[in-house]
Parts: C-alpha cells; structure tokens; sequence
C-alpha cells in the first residue's frame, strides 16, 4: 500500500498502524487496510500526528499507532 494511500486510511475511526514481530523481521501493515513496508511505516511514524495506541506487551515499546494528536 503507497503512503498516501495508507494515510488515508488511518484518517478513518478505528485504524491503526500494527508492527507484527515475524520471525526474519518486522511486519507493518494498516489494520484494517493491509501491509505496508518498513519504509512507508517509517515515514508515518515520523509524522508529528501519529500517536502510540497502546504501551505493547512490553512498557514503554508500543505495537500500534493511530493518527491524530488526540494526547
């Protein structure tokens, strides 16, 4: 999925950015959407509206993003 395309869908209720640890490397997709590589998931994150959703397995190092500055 292209970066634009991917932005736009996590500008709809519910979207989310998701990091899947597989077992060669990091899985990104847009949920619901579809995958997205590494890159295009590195240049969402870089945007200043792109929120953590939640603190992950671990505290600290979350799994999921939503977008808007809603904190």
């Amino acid at each position: 999925m292209p970066l634009e395309r991917a932005v736009e869908a996590l500008r709809q209720p519910d979207h989310l950015l998701v990091v899947f640890h597989g077992k060669a490397e990091p899985e990104w997709f847009v949920m619901p959407g579809g995958r997205v590589t590494e890159q295009t998931a590195r240049k969402i994150l870089e945007r200043p509206d792109v929120q953590p959703h939640d603190s992950g397995l671990l505290p600290g190092h979350p799994q999921s993003w939503r977008l808007g500055a809603w904190r």
